[in-house]
């Protein structure tokens, strides 16, 4: 595994360790280097408006509505 692998995967862990978003985020104790938001519970607010609001600010849209429509999934990129 070179650095920048481990390094994605560790960024990734980070906010699944120690409980930090466990009342908002469910893990099993591993992560992978992206994480998926889960925004269908938002009525007002879909995943599209955040992928393009992300985009107005000049950041790259992540993936949307896969695996999972109404989500977008995220990847730690170094």
């Amino acid at each position: 595994m070179n650095p920048f692998t481990k390094f994605a995967i560790l960024n990734a862990n980070y906010p699944a360790g120690a409980g930090r978003l466990d009342k908002f985020y469910r893990s099993n104790g591993l992560v992978a280097h992206e994480c998926i938001l889960d925004l269908r519970a938002f009525k007002s607010v879909t995943a599209e408006d955040v992928a393009k609001r992300l985009m107005d600010y000049s950041f790259h849209a992540p993936t949307l509505s896969w695996p999972v429509a109404g989500t977008l999934m995220v990847v730690r990129w170094n």
